[in-house]
């Protein structure tokens, strides 16, 4: 899978737990 850029508006819980699921996964994450 190819890294992709990705932005997570609102940091919550949820916002929080799926930004630590993709940086795992690789990614470049945004809060």
């Amino acid at each position: 899978m190819s890294s992709k850029r990705i932005a997570i508006i609102g940091a919550g819980i949820a916002g929080l737990s799926a930004a630590l699921d993709l940086l795992k996964a690789g990614h470049q994450v945004t809060l």
